[in-house]
């Protein structure tokens, strides 16, 4: 019977000189990474015939490692060196349309941030880490992030940190898509601040409320100008980068961050590579038709 576990959905983001195709270059030929705790490897990497999709695992592994084995004469146990011992290892799949990527994540194995870190070093390291950097931001939950925002009297402090998309954008914060993109930056950094006892003026509460009710955007909300400061908020909740909002209930002060609720979906631990991409893509086309995004 098949054990199910949680994926993680999320964006592969290109940074530096680092291009798809050197991307697909990295997971093609992967170095392995060595670290005090142990080393990590992209393994059994399965490369669609088409490219829609590649499918792996991260491992991680004992240079030299001891298993417990039974001596059969003596009917007793003793310890035996296994070389490259296997602790532990995830699947993932990416999907080059959608920049987007799948991962099984557990607490008691290999966690979403260990997986993060882990994946983005080995294709930097297999790009020698040449002018390259590579990141994966999780993609937020919007219903639950809604829910959280919607609850907010007031808001008045806004940080975000986000990447101009490719290939997919959404239409509330296409403008500073195209800001970034004219600019030729590839990340901005922001900070608002409301003054002393003032709140900013931010449209996200309203929007959420509209969220939480109908669960999609309404026409006036799709063709209404966003501040720059909300825009950026709703790119990194569509996982372009990260946000985190200071606001207030009554008079508690409330931390939202949009990596606190992560889009996840149910599916076989041990997948065939052909499964998990479909359940994974079925995810990001749904991603895609409810936030209205589109191929730039």
């Amino acid at each position: 019977m098949a054990r199910n576990g949680t994926y993680y959905l999320g964006r592969v983001l290109k940074l530096g000189s680092l291009t798809q195709t050197k991307l697909m270059q990295a997971l093609a030929s992967p170095r392995p990474i060595q670290l005090r705790g142990g080393n990590w490897a992209l393994v059994n990497v399965h490369f669609e015939p088409e490219s829609q999709f590649v499918f792996g695992r991260l491992a991680r592994y004992l240079p030299e490692g001891r298993v417990d084995v039974v001596d059969p004469q003596t009917l007793s146990t003793e310890s035996q060196i296994e070389p490259n011992l296997l602790v532990a290892s995830v699947p993932f799949v990416y999907i080059p349309a959608h920049s987007g990527i799948a991962f099984l994540a557990s607490s008691s194995n290999i966690d979403h941030l260990t997986f993060i870190r882990r994946f983005c070093s080995i294709i930097e390291g297999s790009l020698d880490n040449f002018f390259v950097e590579c990141q994966i931001q999780v993609i937020t939950d919007l219903r639950a992030f809604a829910i959280r925002v919607s609850a907010l009297d007031a808001i008045y402090k806004i940080q975000s940190r986000v990447s101009p998309p490719n290939p997919l954008f959404g239409p509330l914060w296409e403008s500073l898509k195209n800001y970034l993109i004219q600019r030729n930056a590839d990340r901005l950094n922001l900070t608002e601040n409301a003054g002393p006892g003032e709140v900013l003026h931010s449209v996200l509460p309203k929007l959420a409320s509209s969220l939480t009710e109908t669960a999609q955007y309404s026409e006036s909300e799709l063709s209404s100008p966003i501040p720059v400061g909300d825009a950026a908020i709703l790119m990194a909740v569509d996982g372009y980068g990260t946000g985190v909002i200071r606001g207030r209930i009554d008079k508690d002060t409330v931390v939202i961050k949009t990596s606190e609720t992560i889009a996840n979906f149910s599916f076989d631990r041990d997948p065939l590579p052909e499964e998990l991409y479909g359940a994974a893509n079925e995810q990001f086309e749904k991603i895609k038709i409810d936030r209205y995004m589109e191929h730039g």
